[in-house]
């Protein structure tokens, strides 16, 4: 029995809910330009990849979700990575955010139940 409890449909939403949150936190919170650049490009590259995976909130679905569930470990290690780059660390504020997100999509991705409602 597994007993991970966000679906594919609420790791989707999330996945929607933490790309808005690179688009509009860093202005809000007020983290040096660079980072607020860099976490809006990593917002447009990931709103398709999520957008276009088969999951019940997609816009269409064309990449498989074990594909997604795939590459997701690659993306939290990327955020997990730039925590060390200047921009991250430049302040402490921008590099509390990095880890907040980091850690934020890291448990989602452990806590998702990839087989459910298949």
């Amino acid at each position: 029995m597994n007993t991970k409890p966000i679906s594919p449909k609420h790791h989707a939403i999330i996945d929607y809910l933490l790309v808005g949150s690179l688009l509009v936190l860093p202005s809000v919170l007020r983290l040096n330009k660079k980072a607020r650049q860099i976490y809006a490009a990593e917002a447009l590259i990931l709103l398709p990849y999520i957008a276009l995976t088969k999951q019940p909130v997609a816009i269409k679905g064309i990449i498989p979700l074990k594909t997604h569930q795939k590459i997701d470990p690659f993306n939290i290690a990327q955020f997990a990575l730039q925590s060390f780059f200047s921009p991250f660390r430049k302040t402490r504020s921008t590099l509390l955010f990095n880890i907040a997100f980091t850690t934020i999509a890291g448990v989602t991705v452990l806590l998702t139940d990839w087989n459910k409602n298949r």
